[in-house]
């Protein structure tokens, strides 16, 4: 019997077609049940009779589905969008993305699922509906394997609570005594989240402390508005709490400077997720209002997005560095290969990401490109911008400035110095972006000292004299 069932607001296809399970999944009942007096992570296995086929299916609101590639969804899907497997238990529940990051009663239980085509004797855990095939963390079938993944999450949330709920308490009693109310009786959880976001929106940026010694960075592309990504991530993304640490839209903070920045708390890890932007990175002095009567005002069409994640040390939140391997290889990235699972999750969608890595390496294939391309074609009414020779050396400019940007260490060594004196007055103005970034005006004043008079030498000026600001 086939049909479709309907559970916490998530479709998944079932059937009941018999199944021979191996005696594993006997054991871990066994001992899940012996375990029950003790910290046992409510592992519980499920009757044979309540075992039921799955095949995962994306949710419209969390993946929107029909704006992935189907090359996309197969391999988040392991392959296979089709491929079924076999639920047989559920453990550890986890708090949702509308819940208090630090005050919460979580209800929402992973899921245990036998997978029935595989000869290997694993379990594996599906931490949330949300979460697809390809993020599922796979351990041996034992009791002590799940405790042991089960104990690194909770002692996670432990640390993240102790250093948070003072704050937390004093923004529930301020509202408490502000309402005359009760949380929970009078005074609603989405009250309490209003006031916190609130409260988030006049944060200054400058406040905002890392928690974990760990931490990566990457370029995330480009969007129209800092403001889409900070609603993506705080509406629609489902691994991340919706209740920022910090709101970059009408931020006094931020009011009159360059800086964008959000941040959120990914909600199985606790893992800090900081997206930034600047929105002074035009390089093309032709766009910039330099002196009286121009009329550039050196805005940019789409802005560049960064992502800092820092995040705890943990040797299971990722499920191993061969989990981190496979997803990499799997989706051609290269995260860190104890980026926790939730992390993974957070960006499965995002098809533009770039590490120090992809970026030196675009870097290189740019530089053979431009040596290639003809500096005048043989096209008729085509402007200067759309020569595609111009159009190689401004992406060569921006990928300098990104590497800058996300704190290269071998900045200097490796691209500065390869690219200060290029011939291009686009690479030369990135170079000097760069150096800004990094913090070292030194640099931009020996560049300074060489360039000619001209627009060029003006916008290195300007540059220099945001040093100071």
């Amino acid at each position: 019997m086939e049909g479709l069932l309907i559970a916490q607001g998530h479709r998944f296809f079932v059937s009941s077609s018999a199944v021979n399970p191996p005696a594993w999944i006997d054991r871990l009942a066994d001992d899940a049940k012996s375990a029950e007096k003790s910290i046992s992570y409510d592992i519980k296995i499920y009757d044979s009779l309540a075992w039921r086929k799955k095949r995962f299916v994306f949710d419209k609101e969390a993946w929107d589905p029909l704006q992935m590639s189907a090359i996309l969804r197969r391999k988040l899907c392991l392959g296979n969008e089709e491929t079924e497997y076999t639920v047989i238990g559920e453990a550890f529940a986890f708090p949702d993305k509308e819940d208090s990051p630090v005050v919460n009663e979580p209800q929402f239980s992973c899921k245990l699922l036998w997978d029935h085509n595989s000869p290997t004797d694993k379990i594996m855990i599906q931490l949330s509906p949300h979460f697809p095939p390809l993020l599922w963390l796979t351990v041996k079938p034992t009791h002590d394997a799940l405790k042991k993944i089960f104990g690194e999450f909770l002692e996670c949330d432990t640390q993240h609570m102790k250093k948070y709920l003072p704050y937390y308490e004093s923004v529930q009693n301020s509202l408490e005594t502000q309402s005359n109310e009760k949380l929970g009786e009078t005074l609603s959880n989405v009250r309490a989240k209003d006031r916190f976001i609130e409260d988030m929106r006049k944060r200054d940026p400058k406040t905002l402390e890392l928690d974990y010694p760990n931490e990566f960075s990457f370029f995330m592309g480009t969007v129209p508005h800092f403001r889409v990504l900070e609603d993506r991530m705080m509406k629609s993304n489902p691994f991340v709490f919706g209740w920022p640490l910090l709101i970059g839209e009408g931020n006094h903070h931020m009011e009159g400077t360059p800086l964008r920045m959000c941040a959120f708390r990914s909600i199985y890890s606790k893992s800090m997720i900081m997206l930034h932007s600047r929105l002074d990175l035009q390089l093309d002095h032709r766009q910039v209002n330099l002196r009286d009567g121009d009329e550039g005002d050196g805005s940019l069409l789409d802005i560049p997005a960064f992502c800092t994640v820092n995040y705890p040390t943990n040797t299971r939140l990722c499920g191993g560095k061969p989990f981190v391997q496979r997803y990499n290889q799997v989706m051609g990235t290269s995260f860190p290969l104890d980026t926790p699972v939730d992390v993974l999750a957070t960006f499965s969608k995002e098809s533009s990401m770039k590490g120090e890595g992809e970026l030196l390496e675009e870097l290189k294939f740019l530089q053979a490109a431009s040596e290639k391309a003809p500096e005048v074609e043989r096209v008729f009414r085509v402007t200067e911008d759309m020569l595609s020779s111009n159009r190689i050396i401004g992406h060569m400019a921006y990928t300098i400035v990104y590497l800058a940007i996300l704190g290269y260490p071998k900045f200097v060594e490796d691209v500065f110095k390869t690219y200060c004196s290029h011939q291009s007055d686009l690479i030369r103005v990135a170079c000097a972006k760069g150096a800004h970034a990094i913090e070292r005006p030194d640099l931009i004043e020996a560049m300074i000292a060489r360039e000619p008079e001209g627009r060029c030498k003006l916008m290195l000026r300007n540059t220099l004299a945001m040093c100071g600001a």
